[in-house]
Parts: structure tokens; C-alpha cells; sequence
């Protein structure tokens, strides 16, 4: 089992991307989020259901986060505050960050931040938030594989993962982000990653006919 300390030297030394703009996009404006992670013992990431009231994104899972504001330091900065806003959540140590990801439905971007709480957090605001996700690593890991949705991306085919928990599908920027944080986590743990494979999903199931 990997700690929080191992997690921190992994994110310290592997590479970061900073994928292009994708198609229709300009992805310039910046996002912060928390990637939130907790042991008890063994690793969980939170994340949250977004509330089916919101005019954009509602009923997604995404990480806690938002764009910056004028207090805000930095983008961490940004990422702790909402998580804050959001579920309670303070960061009790930040672990590293991950690789930052264009969004389809908007020109954001997302800047992924790792950090250790220790605590599940809780809805702090309802009109924003639905309910809060623990999802297990390890029970992650030891699935045979995980749905994804065939896209073409840099002139090159592509696999965009997709996760099922609790009734929900986790899919876009925010699957790509934990898909790169299951990764760094099997390496740690000495274990195999889940095959992408195809055939459950398309775009249209999970966006809607825009698609």
C-alpha cells in the first residue's frame, strides 16, 4: 500500500502535459481544482455530484474547484478556497500537481492540485453540490477494465475514459484527470492499470444530442 508521502515523491518527479487546445476551442481561460485525497487506510479521492439545479455541468462528477478569484494567490490557491466553498474541505498537505486538461464544453482549462485531508468533507452548499464521492483507489484498480468513448485528437485516434461509481459516469477533463492519477497510484502499487475499452458510451449518452 502506497502512502500519501509516496504519492508526493511520484508527483514530483513525473512528467506534466499541457495538452492543445481542442478542436473549436481556445482553452485559454484557467481553472483550479482540488484533487482531494484521504487514507483511512487505504486511499480514497473525493469528488463530488453537482447539483441537477446548475445551469451548466449540472448533474456531472467533477473535482472541487472553480476559476480564480482576486484573493486567490495562485491557482492552488483557487483550488483550496472553492474546496472550502464547496465541501468543507481543508488541505492538510499538498501533494503535487497533475497534467492540465482542455475542456470540450468550454474554454477552460483545468490545473489539477493533489492534497491530503482528512476528512470526507461535507455539502456545504447544496445549490452548487448534490452529494460528496469517496472513490477507493485500490477498488478502482482492481477492476478488469473501464469504458471509453472512441474520439480523434491530434490527428490520431483516441480512447476518452469513462468511470462508473454509484450510479454515476465520471467522463470529459475531470476522467482524464483521474485517469492520470489511477495511473501514478498502479505504479505505486505495483499493479496492473485497467484496459480502456470501447462500446458502452457515446458522446451523445453522456452530453446530449449537441454532440
Amino acid at each position: 500500500m502506497f502512502s500519501s508521502a509516496d504519492l508526493a515523491k511520484a508527483l514530483s518527479t513525473m512528467p506534466r502535459h499541457t495538452y492543445p487546445a481542442l478542436p473549436g476551442r481556445t482553452n485559454h481561460l484557467q481553472a483550479g481544482i482540488l484533487v482531494p485525497m484521504r487514507w483511512d487506510p487505504d486511499p480514497r479521492c473525493i469528488m463530488t455530484e453537482r447539483s441537477r439545479t446548475l445551469r451548466l455541468h449540472a448533474g456531472e462528477v467533477s473535482f472541487p474547484g472553480g476559476r480564480p478569484e482576486p484573493e486567490d494567490q495562485d491557482l492552488f490557491g483557487t483550488a483550496a478556497r472553492e474546496a472550502v466553498e464547496e465541501t468543507g474541505l481543508h488541505v492538510f498537505r499538498r501533494l503535487g500537481e497533475l497534467s492540465n486538461v482542455p475542456l470540450y464544453t468550454s474554454d477552460y482549462r483545468l490545473f489539477p492540485f493533489v492534497a491530503e485531508v482528512q476528512s470526507p468533507g461535507q455539502v456545504v452548499d447544496p445549490g452548487e453540490v448534490a452529494s460528496i464521492l469517496e472513490i477507493p483507489i485500490m477498488e478502482m484498480l482492481h477492476r478488469p477494465s473501464f469504458h471509453a468513448i472512441p474520439s480523434h485528437y491530434q490527428e490520431r485516434d483516441v480512447l476518452c475514459p469513462t468511470f462508473e461509481w454509484d450510479g454515476l459516469v465520471i467522463f470529459g477533463g475531470t476522467a482524464f484527470v483521474l485517469l492520470e492519477l489511477l495511473e501514478i497510484c498502479a505504479k505505486l502499487s505495483g499493479l496492473p492499470m485497467p484496459p480502456l475499452l470501447a462500446g458502452k458510451y457515446q458522446w451523445s449518452d453522456l452530453l446530449g444530442p449537441r454532440t
